[in-house]
């Protein structure tokens, strides 16, 4: 069997499964690509975004929002629309942001988890129409058919289809892990920004229009 075409001993059934396969790896592709663009060092950026509005440099930080890409970015832009707002108002533009970019996230995952769940089935149903066709022909008395080719060969789809699925479900937990990741860092970037425009950034305020007076009496 080694020596045969993978999709003429496996039958018609393995153009479909070649067909999950291909999708699958391109959709896991263009998932992990999305979340190298947005996927940024939170940390980093939002001490970089304190430090400039500890600067009174407002509008430098606001700009640094929207040419960063990802949701901590955006998470971070709408806060800081709203610095001047009440705490509720600032929260509530948080959590609107929120509730767009994760569905963005978790975005075409699903696809993964169908062709996990259909992959094997395909290969079931591959196997199933090859031992019937085997069982047919031995039936006919054909002196040609080998029965153990026949039968091994039947069970080639259902290993396609398993190996499809296993690969497709470890995709799809990769890509949910990073989704997780992303979370976790909005989540700590909307702690840290809310707590610093509603509590830090008065006594920040304070100590800086103090130094002033002191400058001009001087």
């Amino acid at each position: 069997m080694k020596y045969l075409n993978v999709f003429d001993v496996a039958g018609p059934v393995a153009w479909p499964l070649l067909g999950m396969a291909v999708f699958g790896l391109t959709v896991f592709f263009e998932r992990t690509t999305f979340f190298q663009k947005v996927q940024i060092n939170a940390s980093d950026f939002l001490d970089g975004i304190i430090n400039l509005l500890k600067k009174n440099r407002s509008l430098e930080a606001l700009t640094l929002c929207e040419e960063t890409q990802g949701p901590v970015a955006a998470l971070v832009r709408a806060a800081l629309l709203h610095r001047n707002s009440s705490k509720q108002e600032i929260q509530e533009a948080i959590q609107s942001v929120a509730m767009l970019e994760i569905p963005t996230l978790a975005k075409r995952q699903r696809l993964l988890g169908t062709v996990a769940g259909l992959s094997p089935m395909l290969g079931l149903l591959g196997s199933v129409l090859a031992c019937l066709d085997s069982l047919q022909r031995l039936g006919s008395q054909d002196a040609t058919v080998n029965p153990n080719l026949d039968f091994s060969s039947a069970l080639l789809t259902t290993a396609l289809g398993l190996s499809i699925a296993m690969l497709a479900y470890c995709g799809k937990e990769f890509l949910r892990s990073r989704v997780d990741s992303i979370i976790r860092d909005m989540e700590w970037s909307a702690h840290g920004i809310y707590r610093y425009l509603t509590l830090e950034a008065q006594s920040d305020q304070q100590v800086f229009s103090s130094t002033v007076l002191e400058a001009d009496s001087s």
